[in-house]
């Protein structure tokens, strides 16, 4: 086996370690999470940084808990901490398969710590998901296929083996450690997968007729990701023109000026920033048609990775399903307080500079009931609250999340949207803030 840096995949890895956080290695149990799991284990950088394992047990099969009892034996013998997360895997919708990446990736996330985690992804794997994703239809960025870089949650995630074949990780391993054992999946030969039939039936016959198939497909996957990059750019600077002082929401009138690939690209790229993950080109096509696209007097909404699409007044807005709820009963602010939680929200009282300050007598903070009148001025008509969030282009969902203020009978503030002329002639200077809320 060649030994330079190139094809060593100890050297491979250490040569993609830049992070200050801890390394964590994604660790399932087969050959190839084991192979990536001894590299880092033998990786003076990565011990020093701090090694630890990750395994998700997704609850699937009926040997996941021997699986699981497996990858705790050969950490300890390699002397690396292990983390083990139970996830969740609902298919309604979108299948087992992305469904189980789904909360594969999103487990990654919450345990990487501002660090690295190392996935055992190789050429091959490579191969099969270009074909895999171009026989779906992908684009661009669907066949531009695996990143050997990317940001996750608070960190980054690599894949340093990527121009490694398979083979030359499996003779890797024997030589190192013929005695260290592995895990093999049934569903990883089960034809009735779609990964399985392409590695286990289709591509060994494409290897057949085109020796070099795998390794067209790679470079074909560097040569769209080339294209991708500079299609990203484009996009991230038509993104910046689309937005508005409300980071949940783009100009649906900017929006409609991009060309169709720029314009899906900042989608996918907004969707990315606001939740974490990226719109297919399905999902794409029914924003496009049943949100952006819906006659003006709809209300379309869209579901989106525990996320809502939805327009109102020319914007586009992407909102947590948890935004969306709307605020029910009652609390009481008590006088000398100055925060007080209402529900998912934290409510402030802060003085003409700013600075906290304690509400001067008992409040009551709740939810709308409807009917409720405010006084915005002296003098001023007393008007429904309602009229004043339609002038101010409160959207529906927000309308039945602002928190009111009120004393007695009197409404004082519909906290984050007007406060009334009562609360400025009672306490000059006292503000209502809300400290909190993920779609305001």
């Amino acid at each position: 086996m060649d030994r330079s840096a190139s094809s060593d995949p100890r050297a491979l890895l250490d040569a993609c370690l830049s992070s200050t956080g801890p390394v964590t290695v994604a660790f399932s149990g087969g050959a190839d999470s084991t192979a990536l799991l001894l590299a880092a284990a033998q990786s003076d950088a990565a011990r020093s940084l701090g090694l630890r394992a990750l395994h998700v047990h997704h609850g699937l099969h009926a040997q996941a808990d021997a699986w699981e009892a497996h990858c705790e034996r050969v950490c300890a013998q390699l002397k690396v901490p292990l983390m083990t997360e139970r996830v969740s895997v609902d298919p309604r919708g979108r299948g087992i398969e992305a469904a189980a990446r789904d909360a594969r990736y999103a487990a990654f996330a919450r345990h990487i710590d501002g660090g690295a985690l190392l996935l055992a992804h190789h050429a091959d794997d490579q191969a099969e998901t270009v074909l895999l994703r171009l026989l779906r239809g992908a684009s661009i960025d669907g066949v531009a296929a695996m990143r050997a870089s990317r940001p996750l949650g608070s960190g980054v995630l690599l894949r340093p083996w990527l121009t490694l074949r398979r083979a030359d990780i499996l003779a890797w391993l024997a030589v190192t450690a013929p005695a260290l054992s592995w895990l093999d999946d049934p569903a990883n030969s089960d034809a009735k997968f779609d990964r399985s039939f392409i590695r286990h039936t289709l591509l060994p016959q494409i290897d057949a007729r085109f020796p070099a198939a795998r390794e067209r497909l790679t470079r074909f996957a560097a040569h769209a990701r080339e294209q991708q990059v500079e299609i990203d750019a484009w996009a991230a600077r038509a993104l910046a023109a689309c937005r508005r002082p409300d980071p949940w929401c783009l100009d649906l009138d900017a929006l409609a000026k991009l060309s169709p690939v720029i314009r899906r690209t900042a989608l996918r790229q907004f969707a990315h920033e606001r939740c974490g993950a990226m719109p297919g080109v399905h999902e794409l096509d029914r924003i496009e048609r049943e949100v952006i696209g819906a006659r003006v007097d709809a209300d379309p909404q869209l579901h989106f990775a525990d996320n809502v699409f939805r327009r109102y007044r020319r914007m586009l807005y992407l909102l947590p399903r948890s935004a969306l709820e709307p605020l029910v009963g009652e609390t009481t602010w008590p006088a000398g307080a100055s925060r007080i939680d209402f529900g998912p929200l934290k409510l402030r009282a802060v003085d003409e500079h700013g600075v906290e300050t304690p509400v001067p007598c008992p409040l009551t903070v709740r939810a709308r009931r409807g009917g409720e009148r405010i006084q915005l001025y002296p003098g001023g008509p007393h008007r429904e609250l309602r009229d004043v969030f339609q002038e101010r282009a409160i959207p529906p969902w927000q309308r039945a999340r602002t928190p009111l203020l009120v004393d007695n009978a009197t409404l004082l503030s519909a906290v984050g949207v007007a406060d009334a002329d009562a609360l400025a002639q009672r306490w000059p200077g006292l503000r209502i803030d809300l400290v909190q809320d993920r779609a305001r």
